[in-house]
């Protein structure tokens, strides 16, 4: 009985993990890749009057996997702290 159960979800199970798993790429994609990306190049181009990084805000796609992830992390490490001192506010 266990395994009738077993094969008749199975394929179910299979879909629902792999509409999680697009799901999930697509998260990482939006919120770290473009919404990290932008915060955290903004505020590097600001504080260095324009020298970090030196791609452009669209060459995100040319910039080395370690100084995105670095610029990416900023930023949203500046979006999370706006969240709490705008939740302190309300």
């Amino acid at each position: 009985m266990d395994e009738l159960v077993g094969d008749i979800f199975r394929p179910i199970l299979r879909l629902l993990y792999g509409f999680l798993r697009f799901l999930h790429f697509l998260a990482w994609e939006l919120l770290v890749s473009y919404v990290g990306w932008s915060i955290g190049w903004a505020f590097y181009r600001t504080i260095t009057f324009g020298v970090f990084p030196r791609e452009k805000w669209s060459e995100l796609e040319d910039c080395g996997w370690l100084k995105a992830i670095f610029v990416e992390f900023t930023g949203l490490a500046i979006l999370a702290a706006l969240i709490c001192m705008m939740a302190e506010l309300v």
